[in-house]
């Protein structure tokens, strides 16, 4: 009787641990959705500095090879190579007194110029802010374009939002009305 309870505890177990777990899988792009995003890229309804990651997935699905830098994405779907920008742009930041209170020359700058409000705008990246203050003494990191990047400095919680756009493409046999096909390309100077 004890193994049998021991037997059903465990079946109990992993049906909750199945149940409670969510799994997504990526959608890769067919042969027809790669035939759509081309023609759309050809009649500019894709555009450079513009659409997100985000919209292409979503539409057309991710490519079957993904390379990624800290700074770019490349979706390579055979004859056709899109390359996206990731930035993650300063959007807010609090006081977090879970986290040690640390005093370095630089966390203490930090400190005085997101009290003084000198770190304003819409513009300003974690590249920015780990060129001038240093890196992070914890992160919170993803690659997820639209999600949140967590930086902490101390008790120093900064939000970090993922942006992730086209930056150029460059395609293979790609053909506009009158146009005879070879390699057509686009980037962002």
């Amino acid at each position: 009787m004890n193994k049998l309870n021991m037997l059903r505890n465990i079946i109990l177990a992993a049906v909750l641990l199945v149940g409670s777990t969510s799994v997504s899988f990526a959608k890769i792009a067919s042969e027809d959705d790669i035939k759509l995003l081309k023609q759309d890229l050809l009649e500019g309804r894709i555009k450079i500095g513009e659409t997100r990651l985000k919209k292409i997935k979503d539409a057309y699905g991710d490519a079957p090879s993904i390379t990624s830098t800290e700074t770019k994405l490349t979706y390579d779907y055979g004859d056709l190579k899109i390359e996206f920008d990731k930035v993650k742009y300063f959007r807010d930041w609090e006081y977090d007194y879970s986290h040690r209170t640390l005093y370095t020359d630089d966390i203490d700058n930090l400190r005085f110029d997101l009290e003084d409000g000198q770190l304003v705008g819409d513009f300003i990246t974690f590249s920015d802010i780990r060129k001038d203050y240093g890196e992070p003494t914890e992160k919170f990191e993803t690659d997820d374009d639209g999600q949140w990047s967590i930086y902490y400095y101390g008790e120093v919680k900064m939000k970090f939002k993922n942006n992730i756009v086209v930056r150029s493409w460059r395609g293979k046999g790609l053909s506009l009305v009158g146009n005879g096909g070879g390699v057509l390309s686009s980037s962002k100077e």
